[in-house]
């Protein structure tokens, strides 16, 4: 038992440790939240839990601070009975054995930071308690939500909205565990703690309800159906609590007495006394927090140290590429200067290029529109180039000229000449107009080029010379200057080079020349095709003579019909023949293919040579030479103000992550806790139903105690089943599996308890605090409070439990002493 109450001290206290180095400002730790209304007794309940009387007290709002309290069960053996002490965080190592003091000290930094005044400020004030009979718990208590301002006070009209946005704030984070605190003189319906509780945890999962104010109900009403959760349930379920009345705290009646007499006062209760063990009493309460807070700091233990190393990755990464600030003499300035220019200029043509620079790659991180649909700088230049003309490579220039236009032209260049004999002037005349067409299309192509590097000088500037704005600016500035000049000079070139095509109609295309270097296809397509050849014998003289005397009269008639036709419509008709045009037609439309096939290569090739390779090659060189002086190295390295900031920020974070590392790193055995939690939590498996009670022993089961015990110190503790959903024992008959006049409760061998044996009908089994222990007996209530919904871990598997005279006399698990 001890073991395993080393292992829960050791979890609080290195959560503490990682508060006390500040990691709650960048991960969120695990803790316990009380939250309630005003006067709904969070401070009396929370002194019960503490044993002492020491918060402030008085009419309205008292709590006006949260109140961060960490506390330390001393051992009996190692100090005496009653012993205890408190410690501020910001009052040096000053111990506080009055507790009066303590209270004295609360109130005058709560008057410090929020005034006299009855102000409220969420700024918290850390106290560590160290007692005897305190138990290992670690948890705030917020002030209450409070819905009018005190008259003539500093609080503001929106004292409610303040108070309940500062409870939101602490109860939000999901490894919160909320403590709402309700009265019972009030309907749960209209409980602002259970209300703000489902708000930010609909189900109820880390929620646990408790219920004060019990003893003042109005006479014939009880709070039975909120205890067993039968109205709202909750999966860590409601404790109910008696605390000391206004007449007790004035008579300063010690806390210890006032839970002796509530656990008299709920034993011989007419409903309280015959409620399953579980549901009421402070002791309860304190044995199901530090269930949870144990429970929940050993699951979380693995994800915070996650969270740690990947922070200290990031902000390390961070820091790398901010470097260590500006050097301060002039050779460590020149150094960076080369340094960083060498860098923009390595990554301007590596991205064009598409290779891959390793060393560069911390500067990708920042560079603009950097996902998986952008194209890198020289990705996007080969696809302008691959677009150029494009449009024009399907096009048939002839497409919108008829064989009239053709004829025409022919006519037009003939001139005064003798017929018959074209002119080479109609072929220029028609193919000029679509010639001239590619002049336009392949100045824009130099500026889409010109565009793109301008936009890659920009995020590689911006990235690289992220520290140091002015640096960046003239460094932009200098290569928009050369990418422009450069454009010019290439925009000149090309203008030549597309010129050209237009200027001097030539080709020695070999595809060209064979088919349209002569007049050959055409006389092979005048001639017509030989008639199919007949099947039949040889033909005789007279039948020979027979056919050409009819082919010639054939012959002579359509020469006549012709002539006659030629002679009618000479003045509307061609002078030039089908064939002829068309062979004209497939010489203008092959030279044009042939001409945006040529631009298409030259032009991208101009581009890239005189535009793209010079800019890479000139870059370098003129940055240096422009920026290497030293009366401007001071104006270019200078850090603007953020930066600074921002380098001092991730500096102090990375201390304190260094510092909450160092803190998990420094026992081994928290590292065993952890994957013990883990392999737990794989290992469990919801149960699809409650299993049936065991049968009664007899005695108590000291084997299944020790195993209880040893299954928690290795992160392996069950939870109780069965015993704690049954309802109360007059309207339940005997447990599944029992003999004759068997036990009223199931007895479940979980976590050690001890099995009762036989108890008559209508009575309550004896359970004092010991024997509702952390790890021992004392099943927790109702179907909403079962242990095996609380924690969903199977129970174990005993045999053969060795025999006690007593299950009651067992060590006291409260304060695992």
């Amino acid at each position: 038992m001890s073991s395993l109450y080393e292992n829960l001290r050791q979890l609080i206290t290195v959560i503490d440790e990682l508060r006390d180095v500040g990691l709650q400002k960048y991960i969120s730790l695990p803790r316990i939240v009380a939250i309630g209304t005003q006067s709904s007794g969070k401070s009396s309940l929370i002194e019960s839990i503490v044993g002492r009387d020491f918060l402030p007290r008085g009419g309205g709002v008292v709590t006006r601070r949260p109140l961060e309290l960490r506390l330390v069960h001393l051992s009996t053996q190692e100090y005496k009975a009653n012993d205890a002490w408190a410690v501020f965080e910001k009052v040096s190592d000053k111990k506080y054995t009055d507790f009066e003091q303590v209270r004295a000290e609360i109130e005058r930094q709560t008057d410090v930071v929020a005034g006299a005044n009855k102000g409220i400020v969420n700024d918290p004030i850390v106290l560590t308690v160290y007692a005897t009979d305190a138990p290992d718990l670690s948890l705030v208590d917020l002030p209450g939500i409070t819905r009018v301002p005190v008259k003539g006070s500093d609080q503001t009209e929106d004292i409610e909205k303040l108070t309940r946005d500062m409870t939101l704030h602490y109860i939000q984070d999901p490894r919160t565990i909320i403590l709402a605190v309700l009265p019972a003189n009030q309907d749960m319906s209209v409980s602002d703690a259970l209300q703000l509780a489902r708000q930010v945890d609909p189900k109820g999962i880390r929620s646990i309800g408790v219920v004060t104010k019990i003893d003042i109900m109005d006479a014939g009403t009880d709070a039975g159906k909120m205890l067993r959760g039968e109205e709202i349930p909750l999966k860590h379920g409601y404790v109910g609590v008696k605390m000391r009345s206004q007449a007790d705290i004035m008579s300063k009646k010690p806390v210890s007495e006032a839970l002796g007499e509530e656990k008299a006062w709920f034993d011989n209760h007419r409903v309280y006394g015959k409620l399953p063990p579980g549901l009421v009493g402070t002791p309860v309460l304190i044995d199901k927090l530090t269930q949870i807070l144990f429970q929940s700091m050993r699951r979380f233990l693995p994800e915070i140290k996650k969270e740690i190393n990947e922070k200290r990755r990031g902000v390390q990464e961070r820091l790398d590429e901010l470097g260590n600030g500006v050097p301060v003499e002039d050779a460590e300035r020149v150094q960076m200067m080369w340094t960083l220019v060498t860098d923009y200029c390595e990554m301007f043509k590596n991205t064009i290029r598409g290779k891959y620079d390793r060393k560069l790659q911390r500067y990708m991180v920042h560079l603009p529109n950097t996902g998986s649909n952008s194209m890198s700088g020289g990705a996007q230049v080969r696809g302008i180039l691959n677009d150029f003309l494009w449009d024009y490579m399907e096009v048939a220039i002839t497409a919108d000229m008829s064989d009239d236009d053709i004829d025409r032209a022919i006519r037009v260049h003939e001139g005064d000449s003798l017929p018959g004999f074209p002119s080479p002037d109609t072929f220029e005349f028609l193919a000029l107009p679509h010639l001239q067409k590619l002049a336009i299309p392949s100045v824009e192509c130099v500026h889409n080029v010109a565009s793109a590097l301008d936009l890659l000088a920009q995020r590689l500037a911006h990235a690289v010379f992220r520290r140091f704005p002015k640096m960046a600016e003239s460094a932009l500035g200098m290569t928009q200057n050369i990418i422009l000049r450069e454009k010019d000079s290439t925009r000149v070139i090309v203008e030549q080079q597309v010129a050209c095509y237009v200027g001097y109609l030539f080709t020695n295309d070999p595809s060209y020349l064979i088919e349209h270097g002569s007049m050959e296809p055409m006389y092979n397509q005048q001639k017509p095709p030989p008639p199919p050849e007949e099947e039949k014998k040889d033909p005789s003289m007279t039948e020979k003579t027979m056919q050409n005397i009819k082919d010639q009269s054939q012959a002579l008639y359509h020469g006549a019909k012709s002539m006659v036709a030629s002679n009618a419509n000479s003045k509307k008709s061609q002078r030039y023949s089908g064939p002829f045009v068309t062979i004209i037609r497939k010489r203008l439309d092959a030279y044009f293919a042939i001409s945006v096939r040529n631009v298409r290569d030259s032009v991208p090739k101009a581009i890239g040579f005189y535009l793209v390779r010079a800019v890479q090659d000139k870059l370098q060189f003129e940055l240096l030479n422009a920026l290497n002086q030293k009366d401007r190295l001071s104006e270019l390295l200078g850090e603007p103000p953020h930066i600074m900031e921002e380098r001092k920020t991730l500096t102090s974070q990375l201390q304190v992550l260094q510092k909450a590392s160092g803190v998990l790193t420094r026992d081994p055995t928290l590292a065993a806790i952890a994957l013990q939690a883990e392999d737990e939590e794989q290992q469990t498996m919801p149960t699809p139903a409650a299993p049936q009670a065991r049968p009664a022993t007899g005695g108590s089961s000291v084997g299944n105690m020790i195993r209880g015990a040893v299954g928690a110190a290795t992160g392996a503790m069950p939870a109780a089943r069965a015993a704690a959903a049954s309802p109360p024992s007059t309207a339940r008959p005997a447990a599944a599996g029992a003999g004759a006049g068997g036990p009223a409760y199931p007895v479940s061998t979980a976590q050690g308890a001890s099995s009762l044996g036989s108890v008559p009908t209508g009575t309550r089994p004896a359970a004092p605090a010991s024997a509702q222990s952390l790890f021992g007996g004392g099943a927790a209530p109702g179907k909403a409070t079962n242990k095996s919904d609380i924690f969903d871990e199977t129970p174990l598997q005993t045999s053969k439990p060795p025999q006690t005279s007593n299950p009651l006399q067992r060590p006291s698990a409260l304060f695992g002493d």
